[in-house]
């Protein structure tokens, strides 16, 4: 009778570790995204939270600035783990030469790992969109270009859910307006969204990626070789 009690206490450790498995598994990455533009005001930012809120990240990008060539950037990240914050404040500028680096990068990835496009594509059917809003307003001053630049960012604005849509699972009506500005040259933009993912899942892509990129020649070394060289 005596010799059951061990095997009863690790028993219950065994289930008890088992569940707290299961909840942490089944729990949900919530990911919000926003964006604004007002006038010359920018602003956009990025919130990211899993396990329960233990784990969160933040990217704010409060200033964005248009010059002649370049798209200047402030962007300010908040990482949140285990009770542990960091921050840092940065900026960046984008010019066209970063962009065509940026794209031969991508170009070279999907060129050295197998199946890259698969893997996005199959973790994106594994992410729930549950809130989209996205609300423009546009005007250039003439009643008729302002009536077809309503029509065309009505066209964008559909063709981009209707790819949406193919990729993610959509568990809510997207809400999008677009209202012309006869008056006046002005436009204005606001889009927000919330989406989900399990835990679970996002642990089982990242690992999936982690083989094709053992796998490619060089392996996780060329990825990080190929992200960030000049």
């Amino acid at each position: 009778m005596m010799l059951s009690y061990p095997y009863g206490w690790m028993t219950a450790a065994s289930l008890f570790f088992l569940l707290i498995s299961i909840l942490i598994l089944s729990s949900q990455v919530v990911i919000k995204g926003h964006l604004r533009r007002i006038g010359h005001n920018d602003d956009a930012e990025v919130n990211i939270k899993a396990l329960f809120g233990i784990i969160r990240y933040t990217l704010k990008v409060p200033i964005i600035q248009f010059t002649g060539t370049s798209v200047q950037l402030k962007e300010e990240v908040s990482k949140t783990s285990a009770g542990i914050n960091t921050w840092k404040e940065f900026n960046e500028d984008i010019d066209p030469e970063k962009v065509v680096s940026s794209i031969e990068k991508f170009k070279h990835l999907l060129q050295m790992t197998r199946n890259l496009t698969g893997w996005v594509r199959k973790t994106l059917t594994k992410v729930r969109l549950l809130e989209w809003n996205w609300n423009t307003s546009v005007g250039t001053g003439d009643a008729m270009w302002t009536a077809m630049s309503t029509g065309l960012v009505w066209s964008v604005k559909t063709s981009i859910i209707g790819v949406l849509s193919q990729m993610v699972k959509l568990k809510t009506e997207p809400k999008m307006n677009v209202q012309p500005i006869y008056q006046r040259s002005a436009f204005t933009t606001e889009w927000s969204c919330i989406a989900q993912i399990r835990f679970g899942y996002a642990i089982l892509a990242g690992l999936q990626l982690f083989v094709r990129m053992r796998k490619m020649k060089g392996g996780v070394k060329a990825w990080q070789n190929i992200l960030f060289k000049a």
